[in-house]
């Protein structure tokens, strides 16, 4: 069972390890521009699936690499135009890249996804672009809802699933995943996942100098 408690009732760590006071002091974003923003970056996602038939089991852990990608991206502009959608229209993209977290170098570009932001009408609210769905490898366009609590629900429908993901931040360098597929009979595979966010090794030396001379001084 998966407890969602709500972002604003637990305590943040802050961007890169500051410290944020105060149980309410985190803000959780409500519009997808500020959740791709807060997204940016890499993050270790360990996850947990349970299949309803004897596919292999995918649960383990890797790299989440989210990079983002601005209106006028060649990448944002081709996925657009690969649904005939006007680019007009976006208001920014993201690519995803899934890695080991044991693996150097860059990541595999077989391995990933751009996804593009169509905002709605109303707040909160929109459709996302995708060059490849998350549960089959087609295009497709998924609505998507954030709830009062940042809570944020998308929904695809492909040819012979229906998936659902849930996607909250606990504090701006934790986040949590919940994905439903459901095929025409019924449930065919519930995920989890907990991903933390990497803090890059030139932030890492920083904070090292910085220690370093808070001891040198005292």
């Amino acid at each position: 069972m998966v407890l969602m408690q709500s972002p604003q009732l637990v305590a943040a760590t802050g961007h890169h390890g500051r410290v944020c006071h105060g149980l309410l002091s985190f803000s959780p974003p409500r519009s997808m521009v500020d959740f791709l923003r807060l997204s940016a970056g890499t993050w270790l996602s360990v996850r947990s699936v349970h299949h309803f038939d004897f596919s292999p089991d995918q649960s383990g852990e890797s790299n989440l690499i989210i990079t983002l990608l601005e209106q006028g991206d060649e990448a944002v502009q081709r996925v657009c135009a690969q649904q005939q959608v006007p680019g007009s229209t976006a208001t920014m993209g993201a690519r995803f890249q899934w890695q080991g977290n044991h693996r150097q170098g860059p990541a595999d570009e077989r391995y990933g996804a751009v996804l593009v932001d169509l905002p709605g009408p109303g707040q909160g609210c929109g459709r996302l672009v995708r060059d490849v769905g998350y549960v089959e490898a087609t295009p497709v366009i998924s609505p998507y809802r954030f709830g009062e609590d940042g809570l944020l629900t998308i929904h695809t429908v492909y040819d012979r699933n229906v998936g659902r993901e849930r996607c909250w931040f606990l504090n701006e360098d934790v986040r949590v995943r919940v994905g439903t597929v459901q095929l025409m009979d019924g449930p065919n595979l519930v995920s989890y996942a907990t991903e933390t966010r990497c803090t890059p090794l030139e932030e890492l030396e920083k904070l090292r100098r910085e220690a370093q001379g808070r001891c040198e001084s005292s």
